[in-house]
């Protein structure tokens, strides 16, 4: 299965409330994510070897675990992203749905966004630094 895949499977209003239940405090983003879907969509896959693996995550640096995938699966263009395979390892206790919601969150993070979608993303990046603090 493609990444592509996934984002048509689930409507908007899935994938936005899965996010809100994953990522509290991201109610404001509904159309910063909504928009991202579109483009998303609209977009032409472009082919890669590369995959997108959800595993378990060892943060040593804040002694815990939680599933999910690396950033550097998502540090390329969105077009390149969309073509990518998904691996699902057996121990990852994410349905689909929260796995298509984590990774548009870490595709409008760390992608390479279209120029278009940049200030929404430019808006994303500075709230996540905000509450890093």
């Amino acid at each position: 299965m493609q990444l592509i895949d996934l984002y048509n499977r689930y409507s908007a209003d899935e994938i936005i409330t899965a996010i809100d239940e994953m990522f509290p405090g991201t109610e404001q983003f509904h159309d910063t994510f909504r928009e991202a879907l579109a483009i998303l969509k609209a977009l032409t896959p472009v082919p890669s070897k590369k995959r997108i693996r959800y595993k378990l995550i060892d943060d040593a640096a804040n002694d815990i675990q939680y599933f999910g995938a690396e950033d550097s699966n998502f540090n390329t263009t969105w077009e390149v992203c969309l073509a990518k395979e998904l691996v699902i390892d057996d121990d990852v206790e994410l349905s689909e749905l929260e796995i298509t919601a984590n990774s548009l969150v870490n595709l409008c993070l760390t992608g390479r966004c279209p120029r278009q979608f940049l200030p929404m993303k430019q808006a994303l990046l500075a709230s996540a630094a905000d509450q890093a603090e």
